[in-house]
């Protein structure tokens, strides 16, 4: 069965991209993302910037790292979803500005959001609210960085998918272990909040599919720094049944994404 990976950092920061799971998923070259996705029988990637501002500091709104993620987007539009990795505190203006723009450019489908590295907090309507409207208005998913305290918290992030019930919500990581039932509630009391499994412990994915349901998590890898070995492993080694591995590697995904259950994959031009 091909996969779809929902997790996919576009490189990292070159002080550290040797060390990784994944060394040849290089930043600005979109072959290499081709290249990764049939390495581990995915048909299809969800691809986003770096969580941090590289360093040395250069690209503060993410804005040449979004470029980046478009260019692959754009000549492999059929392969790749891209998402913009947006630090709403530059104020709305800014930010609507740059949603629209990647929208418009290179079919955005949906935004990272990392607050504690940006210093907000995800229940701040004030600050996230112009963004999610933007969500709204485009028909975009959120992928919330998930389980690190004090800001990027499922509970906290629950109040922002309370506030735009009709916007796709994704927590990654099920709460990072520490946070697995704060995943979990969230979930069951927001029905558009959903969330992917990436660096998740076995334990954690095997609790939150007997209380929430495999309909509501996809398969991520979180490359390049984790391995998309054993990021697959976890789910074949838990039980599942074949309809569960089926939503959770490939189907849910083709819902969340807005990637079509029957299309081809090709090259642009």
């Amino acid at each position: 069965m091909k996969v779809i990976d929902t997790h996919i950092h576009y490189g990292t920061d070159p002080n550290i991209a040797a060390h990784t799971c994944c060394p040849n998923l290089i930043t600005a070259r979109p072959d290499s993302v081709i290249d990764f996705l049939d390495s581990q029988n995915a048909s299809h990637g969800v691809l986003f910037p770096h969580d941090r501002v590289m360093s040395p500091p250069w690209d503060a709104d993410y804005d040449k790292a979004n470029t980046q993620v478009g260019e692959a987007a754009s000549i492999y539009p059929d392969r790749i979803a891209g998402l913009a990795r947006i630090n709403p505190t530059f104020g709305a203006e800014h930010t609507r500005n740059l949603i629209d723009k990647y929208v418009a450019e290179w079919g955005c489908r949906g935004l990272k959001l990392v607050a504690g590295y940006d210093f907000y907090r995800p229940n701040d309507l004030s600050v996230v609210g112009p963004m999610l409207d933007k969500c709204r208005e485009h028909d975009l998913t959120v992928l919330f960085h998930s389980g690190d305290a004090s800001r990027d918290l499922p509970y906290l992030q629950a109040q922002a998918a309370k506030a735009y019930p009709d916007v796709r919500f994704v927590l990654a990581h099920i709460g990072m272990h520490s946070f697995l039932w704060e995943a979990i509630i969230a979930c069951q009391e927001y029905p558009n909040i959903t969330a992917d499994m990436s660096q998740a412990f076995p334990f954690d994915i095997k609790t939150f599919v007997a209380n929430v349901g495999a309909e509501r998590l996809t398969y991520g890898s979180d490359a390049p720094y984790q391995s998309t070995a054993i990021e697959q492993l976890k789910l074949r080694e838990i039980g599942l049944t074949d309809s569960e591995l089926e939503m959770v590697f490939r189907t849910n995904a083709q819902r969340i994404w807005r990637f079509e259950a029957d299309e081809t994959p090709r090259k642009a031009g």
